[in-house]
This record gives structure tokens, sequence and C-alpha cells, in this order.
């Protein structure tokens, strides 16, 4: 099968390509699973575009991504970032074998991307995919970001200090509608934003009982785990 969509390295200056094969290149996220990357071409802002493949011994690599993202290093006074342009929670297979990928092994994929954000950096994950038609619908409520499943699994791995919601689906890349965590610099900023979160989300839990029911069931229960977290982390 030819691979359309895969490009050569088009320009991706090669510490990018050595900093991205230390940090993904046949790392594990489960028994006998690994990811495997390819690269493809620079925008102009200075994102390199790759994709990440699941490498599995009993059905190889798959056919298709199930990451699609860029990173983009640090510029200046600015962190760096990780964007994800799209995820694929069936993936296939070698001889059309369709593989749907359970919740433990999606964190961890995730968890490795978020691995490239450093202190102060950010995390985007769109969130106009149908695998995350539960957060759109969720945050379209007005439901708290760190309450919805995409915002739960970006804190949980990092990368959720505090959230920025674009929501302004314009069609296009930039255009689709993003959740946008930032990752903690362990400092007294990180506190603040962190008793900010707990305020909104104890807030949530006082009218979220006039939401659907679905949405109350995936939600709710993120939002308790979290504000213990949070209150736990710092002693609060």
């Amino acid at each position: 099968m030819i691979r359309t969509y895969r490009t050569s390295t088009g320009g991706i200056p090669q510490n990018i390509i050595e900093f991205l094969n230390e940090s993904l290149t046949q790392k594990s996220i489960g028994e006998d699973i690994r990811l495997s990357i390819e690269f493809g071409s620079v925008s102009r802002g200075g994102s390199s575009l790759f994709f990440l493949f699941l490498d599995t011994n009993e059905f190889g690599i798959s056919e298709i991504p199930v990451i699609t993202a860029t990173y983009r290093p640090a510029i200046s006074s600015e962190s760096n970032l990780v964007e994800v342009l799209n995820y694929n929670r069936r993936i296939i297979f070698p001889l059309e074998r369709i593989v749907e990928i359970p919740e433990a092994i999606e964190i961890e994929i995730f968890r490795k991307v978020a691995s490239l954000v450093s202190p102060g950096g950010k995390l985007i994950v769109e969130y106009d995919s149908v695998d995350h038609r539960l957060t759109a619908e969720a945050l379209s409520l007005s439901v708290p970001s760190a309450a919805t499943p995409l915002g739960g699994m970006m804190l949980a791995i990092g990368c959720g200090v505090q959230f920025i919601n674009h929501d302004l689906s314009g069609g296009g890349r930039s255009g689709r509608r993003k959740l946008i965590g930032l990752r903690g610099k362990n400092n007294q900023n990180d506190r603040a934003l962190s008793l900010s979160m707990i305020n909104e989300l104890e807030n949530f839990l006082t009218w979220s009982k006039e939401l659907d029911w679905l949405i109350q069931s995936k939600t709710r229960p993120i939002a308790i785990a979290t504000i213990t977290m949070l209150k736990e982390k710092f002693n609060l």
C-alpha cells in the first residue's frame, strides 16, 4: 500500500529530527506496542510536521498515523509548542485489520507527545474530530475545559495548568476548534492557576446537574478527581 500522505523531511533542521527521534521513536506505549515516526515539511512559522504510527509485534506497522502533529521549538521569549492536528482512534494495519485503541494506550500515546513540551510550553489538541465529540459538546455547554475528557487527559499528562479554548471553527487547519493546555513551571504561578481551576470546577459542580445525563456522567467525575488531585498536590 502506498502511503501518499508521507513526505520527505523537507528542510526540517537536523537537530529537530534528532530530538523527535530520540523522544518518540520506538518508545513503548504498551505491551509489544511502540511508536514509529515519519517526517513532513516545515511551515513558514517554523513548525515541523511529523506523523506517529503504531508498531506492534502482532500486526506490524499501522497503515495510517495515529497522530499527525507539528512541533515548534522555543522562539526568543516564547516556549515551545506541540499541536496535534489529527488523532485516529481506529487504526488500520496491514491486511485491512482495524483496531480501536484502548483508553490506556491512548493516554500513553499522548503522554509521549506531551513529553516534547517544556515548562511553560503548550500542547494544542484539536477537538473537531469525531473522537472528541463529547469534549466539543461539553465545551459548547460551558463545561470547564479541565472537566472534559480531553482536558482531563491533558491535565493528567502534565499540560493543563491552564487552558485556552480556541472555539472559532472556520474551516482549514487554523480554523479548527482546539484546546490549548499549558505546562506548568513548578512555581507560585502554578499554585495560583490551580486555585483558580479548583474554584471553577467547584462552581461547575453546583450547576452541572442541570446538564444532560451523559454529559454529567462523563464530566462530573473528572471535575471531582481533578479537585482532589490539585488539593493534594498543593496541600490545600
